[in-house]
């Protein structure tokens, strides 16, 4: 009996040890599987990637986060790849400057004495001059050229004429426009100039276009004369700083 029981002894022993070098191989095992696969989840995971947010002290935006893939670095022929290169730059087309004989204006003309006297009494736009006719002080536009009656007009430079009229105070009046905006206005003249001219006619420089005559009314008094006058671009100009007139004494009245 004695014998019985310790022949089961040895047998339970043999068996506990062999449970336990099956379990001590059964980690070992484990262990040794688990560190040759050092990508799967630890322990506690749900199984889904952890992904580091932009903007945390973790993220690194030169790294790829997981499940995005990577780019290469160079190519197989140790090159960038064509996504580093930046984009060509377009030029930006010549335009064409506008031509100059579009925009410029074009110069006013060369101007001649339209008669043969001297100056008796000059440009005055800003300060006012004593009128012997009307015995007043007044702006004089122009300037008066001395001449006798019926002596002749002349254009003073080419122009194709723009109006002819008869003025209550200045008598019969012939204006002529030229190039650069400018017109010439010849006043005082003689009835019978009117009936020579017509407006749209064109003239040439030193063409007579009529005869100094006494039918302004405004400067009656003064001695015979054409009151002749100048404007560039509407605005009426000294007739002196564009011409220069026969050598006399000017008369300021």
């Amino acid at each position: 009996m004695e014998n019985k029981k310790n022949e089961n002894r040895i047998v339970y022993a043999a068996l506990i040890l062999v449970l336990t070098v099956l379990a001590v191989l059964v980690i070992v095992t484990g262990v040794a599987s688990r560190r040759a696969r050092p990508n799967d989840l630890p322990e506690g995971t749900t199984g889904a990637a952890n992904v580091i947010e932009p903007g945390t002290a973790e993220h690194d935006p030169n790294k790829p986060t997981l499940g995005e893939p990577s780019l290469p670095e160079t190519d197989n022929k140790g090159q960038k790849p064509e996504t580093d290169k930046k984009p060509p730059v377009t030029e930006k087309p010549e335009t064409q400057e506008p031509s100059a004989d579009v925009d410029s204006p074009s110069e006013p003309p060369s101007f001649s004495a339209p008669a043969d006297g001297a100056v008796s009494k000059g440009h005055s736009e800003t300060v006012l001059v004593y009128s012997m006719t009307m015995n007043d002080y007044r702006t004089h536009t122009g300037v008066d050229i001395l001449a006798e009656v019926g002596s002749s007009v002349k254009a003073a430079a080419p122009g194709v004429i723009s109006d002819v009229w008869e003025d209550p105070m200045w008598g019969w009046c012939v204006s002529i426009s030229h190039e650069g905006d400018a017109v010439t206005v010849y006043k005082n003249l003689s009835r019978e100039s009117a009936d020579e001219l017509a407006e749209g006619q064109e003239v040439a420089a030193g063409e007579i276009i009529g005869s100094v005559g006494d039918t302004a009314l405004c400067e009656l008094a003064d001695e015979a004369h054409l009151h002749f006058e100048i404007n560039i671009g509407g605005k009426p100009v000294d007739p002196e700083d564009y011409i220069t007139f026969a050598t006399a004494d000017v008369f300021a009245e």
